[in-house]
């Protein structure tokens, strides 16, 4: 019986969750202004979008926030600019490769 329980753990899909921008600005610690220009920048983008009648809601997936993440803490305490962050993110993105 205990590795029938086991084997379903093993066999169990990982709870995905997805937070609203004001969410993610709250868990992340940036402003929904900064995350709006890092979107902009194409430093970051949402996981999904959520059709809301005839607009979309963004919604952030726990990446996505691992990624705002590093850039405020590219921005804020390493003052690295815009330009700057995204070279480093495509940088760190062809290591990953």
């Amino acid at each position: 019986m205990a590795a029938r329980r086991a084997s379903n753990k093993a066999t169990a899909r990982p709870v995905l969750r997805f937070y609203s921008r004001s969410v993610a600005c709250s868990l992340c610690g940036v402003s929904e202004r900064e995350l709006a220009q890092w979107e902009a920048e194409d430093l970051v983008a949402p996981a999904r979008l959520l059709e809301r009648g005839e607009h979309f809601e963004p919604l952030y997936d726990e990446a996505a926030l691992r990624r705002i993440r590093l850039i405020r803490t590219l921005a804020d305490e390493l003052e690295v600019n815009l330009p700057g962050i995204s070279v480093i993110l495509r940088l760190l993105e062809q290591l990953r490769r």
